[in-house]
């Protein structure tokens, strides 16, 4: 709710809870790396990298969380690995089917 009324600093803190109440949760560690970026908290762009790499371990083909460690790189100037996450995170978009599965039990 936060993020969709454009309180970027509530959100973090909201996610951050969500986070330290359930670390392995990979949408809230998401989540709080885009609202970093967001936010250009420069400071904490080695968070962000962090909590997407860790969202990348548990969870290798999530193709938001490609996107935004791209997003990271690129904010980093590592242009050639940003790069190459962009393209994971594309084609890891073109496989995704247009509904989800448990929608359709």
């Amino acid at each position: 709710m936060f993020e969709g009324r454009g309180e970027h600093l509530e959100a973090l803190i909201a996610t951050l809870n969500a986070v330290l109440l359930e670390p392995n949760y990979v949408p809230s560690k998401i989540l709080m790396a885009s609202l970093i970026l967001k936010i250009n908290f420069i400071s904490a762009a080695p968070v962000a990298r962090c909590l997407l790499c860790d969202a990348l371990r548990i969870e290798p083909t999530n193709r938001m969380a490609w996107y935004y460690l791209g997003l990271t790189h690129k904010a980093d100037g590592r242009i050639t690995d940003a790069a190459d996450c962009f393209q994971a995170a594309s084609l890891l978009e073109e496989s995704d089917p247009i509904e989800t599965f448990s929608s359709m039990i």
